[in-house]
C-alpha cells in the first residue's frame, strides 16, 4: 500500500512540473514519463533531471500492480521505491521552488 501511495505522489510532483512549464497535465499515468521527457526536450528543466523520467516510466508500468493487483513487497523494495519517489518529489519542489514541509 505505501509503494502504491508513493507512485500516486510521484504522478502528482510530475503534474505539478507539467502544469507550470507545459500547462498541461497527464490525462493517463502512462503519460507521465512522456510529459516529462518533453520538459527536459524543450528546455523547461535542466537535462540533469533527465534521469529521473526512468522513475516514472517503471512506477507507470507498474502502478496496477501495487493498486489492484495486491502486489507484495519487500521491506528493502518498499523502501527503495520510497527513497526514489522522495528524490522526485524533492527535486519537483527545488525546480518549482516551492520549499519542503518542515518535519
Amino acid at each position: 500500500m505505501a509503494v502504491a501511495q508513493a507512485i500516486h505522489g510521484l504522478i502528482k510532483a510530475n503534474d505539478g512540473l507539467t502544469a507550470r512549464f507545459l500547462r498541461r497535465r497527464s490525462t493517463r499515468h502512462e503519460d507521465a514519463a512522456l510529459l516529462f521527457r518533453d520538459m527536459i526536450h524543450r528546455h523547461k528543466i535542466d537535462q540533469k533531471h533527465a534521469p529521473l523520467r526512468k522513475l516514472l516510466t517503471e512506477s507507470t508500468s507498474r502502478k496496477s500492480e501495487f493498486d489492484y493487483g495486491g502486489a507484495e513487497t519487500g521491506r528493502n523494495e518498499a523502501e527503495r521505491w520510497l527513497r526514489d519517489v522522495e528524490k522526485f518529489v524533492k527535486t519537483a519542489r527545488e525546480i518549482l521552488g516551492v520549499e519542503s514541509p518542515s518535519h
